[in-house]
């Protein structure tokens, strides 16, 4: 088997080290992509069903204003014609697919109830053309004692729609602050895991190339300055190993020629 020599060792450790780091970071950036495209798509879901919701809210008061106007405001005669033009124009192209545009049950269940009750005011509000037709009074009486507790009830559904939004983006906001922690851990782990590997670098170049290096010059400095034998060893089987055996004979060879010159 051929043995692995230094610059061999080196390198290996290393490219281990770089291949290790690198994937971790790797896993970091993805976490923290998936967490921010989460983020984002939550956070975005909430705005858009506050926004819907709040349309909803003004396109109906718009409306109610609009035949409040037609009936007991206005004395045009041409005032009769807005009515289908208005509800089929406006309202009924902010309630299309009103139910996909929410996502958590609890705002479905809330759109739901707001379509029923809004089948029901537009049901009343289908007789205004004819109740245009009798006095201001019989049409002042239809609009406030019949018309105006519909819309009433349709309005408070859409309230509450509003305020089951805005509840949602709420406990999706605390969710995230509690997820906030999660969130940071793959960063974390990544860089203990830049720290261990660190350290076993230190430690891999420490075994394999500065103690025996440390240790062959001790060895060195003990004969010169005072005259003992080289007896160090390292056991690492490379290029140090071989410095060590070349340093033992140079050091035996020196000994050998001084007791030579004593004699």
């Amino acid at each position: 088997m051929k043995r692995l020599g230094i610059k061999a060792k080196v390198l290996y450790g290393c490219l281990v080290i770089g291949i290790a780091l690198f994937f971790a970071g790797t896993v970091s950036i993805f976490e923290y992509a998936r967490t921010n495209r989460y983020v984002t798509s939550v956070i975005t879901d909430n705005i858009n069903s506050i926004s819907t919701s709040s349309e909803l809210l003004h396109v109906t008061d718009q409306y109610n204003a609009e035949l409040m106007y037609n009936l007991v405001i206005s004395n045009s005669a041409d005032s009769v014609g807005n009515f289908s033009a208005f509800r089929e124009n406006k309202y009924s192209v902010a309630l299309e697919n009103l139910r996909d545009r929410f996502s958590d049950p609890r705002e479905v269940a809330a759109a739901d109830s707001v379509v029923y009750a809004y089948v029901a005011y537009m049901q009343v509000a289908s007789e205004a053309e004819e109740i245009w037709n009798y006095s201001y009074d019989v049409r002042s009486e239809w609009f406030f004692n019949r018309l105006q507790p519909v819309h009433q009830e349709l309005r408070r559904y859409l309230m509450q729609l509003t305020q089951v939004c805005q509840n949602t983006l709420t406990e999706n906001t605390e969710n995230l602050q509690a997820g906030y922690y999660r969130g940071l851990m793959p960063g974390v782990v990544s860089g203990l895991f830049g720290i261990v590997l660190v350290m076993f670098l230190n430690y891999y170049l420490r075994y394999y190339l500065i103690n025996p290096l440390l240790r062959i010059t001790t060895g060195i400095k003990r004969f010169r300055q005072f005259g003992r034998s080289y007896d160090v060893r390292v056991e690492t089987e490379d290029e140090m190993a071989d410095l060590n055996e070349v340093v033992k004979d140079i050091v035996d060879l020196n000994q050998s020629y001084k007791k030579k010159l004593k004699q």
